[in-house]
């Protein structure tokens, strides 16, 4: 089946993709596919869309005739419909015609997570915590008290985490074992190494053109096409579509720069398949196939990572990744290959009901990929465990010639631009910038860095609000001022360095890192994707989000 990539929506200026089928097929056609490959979650994911606007008396229709016999004689395609009154308010007024259907019989018939997430006893409280949290990080609306919350998800036994083992704690540690300082290779080095590499893999479509849709002074966007084809279990696919990359900065080469690295870790992330496995990589990645307990290597346990719903012994494929082993050294470890890549429609059920593209990074060297990787990860997990708290809210000002004739313009402008700390106990820091659109809209950006300078920058530059654009409401009344100087700094200088006390820090509390080199043979450009146990991989706050401890412990601590 061929497959294209098109954006359905945008969240926060982010888009949102979906695969679609590149044929205009019928409804009958769809389905037939379906029974034939009931995991092909790109198909599965466009049937059951397409059920939101479905007429509901036909689908009535289609219900009754599956419920004959309790779906027994089609039960794929009464797992679409089940999923389609589950997930799409119109149709739910239909949910009673499947009265006599035990849902878990049809588990086994769809490769999507709805309703495994149904399944979950607990999932209805979890929905009204996530529907309370979700609107206090996306609106800003004030949290209830405990008392006048919904009943607790957590007793305090369950909320006695160990004690945390900060980054400023780590970097002391190691000073002396720390190499010596090393900067980066220049900017134009970066940049004519990947457009180059970019070029002759014939990735790009069109020029480069300005962004004018963020808080960075200097931002531009290229569209790229991804192209994929995959033959793994039944299934025999091809993908394909426009992607955009974005480069944001205070100079025209950090922009460029930031562009093409983007452009390079994504156009990495998209992986073909054959019989010998994922292809095009400099790295062999044979896939093995089967359930966590069949596997005859050390591999990640899928429910020591945070999912939306337990990993119930389904078979995955696996490719050898890398963990640190705490000696300087590294060990292999299988990951399921859909922790990995982007769009990873293998002949298997999915574990997310999506999973976007944190601790993917690229680098000059494979260790700036994961350094890059390692901290985007922390700032995911910050974005699902540190609620707004006003008492965390700040100004900044600057004896910085560039930052300050920056935030002069947005003042000018009329743009007030205020700032978040969302450092978690980790103690790496994590910055959020806010900007208050004039109808109540949070306009949002987020950085995370050992040097807190940089981290703060990148939030800043990373804001979805145009500059020079339209005057933006008012922060909110009496936030302190922070000097940019004062942020914490626990940089090493050298991309090595850094890799230590990141690793390190998180192994301290308990969460070891995995990689995947995912440098491809075309480019040559070192990409990796980093997998963080224990830590939290999705914020999007939505019916499938399950409230961690963390977070329950952190809204808690708001009013102590």
């Amino acid at each position: 089946m061929r497959y294209k990539l098109q954006m359905m929506d945008t969240d926060f200026g982010v888009g949102m993709f979906a695969a679609m089928p590149d044929a205009n097929l019928s409804f009958n056609e769809m389905t037939d596919y379906l029974r034939k490959h009931p995991h092909d979650d790109y198909m599965h994911e466009f049937v059951l869309q397409g059920f939101k606007d479905f007429r509901t008396r036909k689908l009535q229709k289609l219900i009754k005739e599956a419920m004959k016999d309790k779906g027994q004689s089609d039960p794929i395609l009464t797992a679409v419909m089940y999923e389609a009154c589950i997930c799409h308010s119109r149709q739910a007024p239909l949910l009673p015609l499947f009265d006599g259907l035990d849902p878990a019989a049809l588990l086994d018939f769809t490769p999507a997570i709805h309703i495994r997430s149904r399944l979950v006893k607990d999932q209805p409280l979890h929905r009204e915590w996530i529907n309370l949290f979700g609107e206090n990080i996306f609106t800003l609306a004030p949290l209830p008290a405990p008392e006048d919350a919904p009943e607790p998800l957590y007793s305090q036994t369950d909320l006695d985490l160990p004690t945390s083992i900060s980054a400023s704690v780590i970097r002391k540690e190691l000073n002396s074992q720390l190499p010596p300082a090393k900067p980066r290779c220049p900017l134009e080095e970066t940049i004519e190494r990947a457009f180059g590499a970019l070029d002759k893999a014939d990735a790009f479509l069109g020029p480069v053109m300005a962004h004018k849709a963020s808080l960075s002074p200097i931002a531009s966007l290229r569209h790229w096409m991804v192209k994929t084809r995959s033959v793994n279990g039944t299934l025999s696919n091809s993908l394909e579509g426009i992607q955009t990359s974005y480069g944001r900065g205070l100079s025209r080469k950090q922009a460029d720069a930031s562009c093409c690295m983007e452009m390079a870790e994504r156009f990495s992330s998209y992986a073909s398949a054959n019989k010998d496995g994922l292809v095009g990589y400099k790295q062999k990645y044979p896939l093995t196939y089967g359930t966590y307990d069949e596997l005859s290597q050390d591999a990640i346990n899928p429910n020591d990572v945070r999912l939306e719903v337990p990993y119930a012994s389904q078979k995955l494929h696996w490719l050898e990744g890398q963990r640190p082993d705490g000696n300087g050294g590294t060990t292999s470890i299988l990951i399921p290959a859909q922790f990995i890549f982007l769009f990873c429609n293998l002949d298997e059920q999915s574990l997310f009901s999506a999973l976007g593209s944190t601790g993917l990074a690229s680098g000059n060297t494979i260790t700036e990929a994961k350094v890059a990787a390692l901290t985007e990860v922390i700032e995911r997990d910050s974005d699902a465990t540190m609620l707004y708290d006003p008492k965390r809210c700040f100004h900044i000002e600057t004896d910085d010639p560039e930052i300050s004739k920056l935030l002069d313009g947005y003042k000018t402008d009329g743009i007030d631009v205020w700032f978040m700390d969302m450092t978690t106990e980790l103690g790496v820091p994590c910055y959020k910038s806010v900007v208050l659109g004039k109808h109540g809209d949070v306009n949002k950006g987020g950085g995370c860095s050992l040097n807190g300078q940089s981290a703060l920058v990148s939030a800043l530059t990373e804001t979805a609000y145009p500059y020079p654009g339209p005057t933006s409401g008012p922060a909110p009344e009496g936030l302190e001022t922070r000097r940019l100087e004062d942020l914490p700094n626990y940089s090493t200088g050298s991309a090595k360095g850094d890799l230590m006390v990141l690793e390190k820090t998180l192994m301290a509390n308990g969460y070891t890192p995995a990689y995947v080199d995912m440098t491809r043979k075309d480019l040559d450009i070192p990409v990796t994707r980093a997998v963080i146990p224990g830590l939290e991989l999705i914020s999007d706050f939505d019916q499938y989000s399950r409230v961690s401890p963390r977070l329950f412990q952190n809204y808690l601590a708001i009013f102590k």
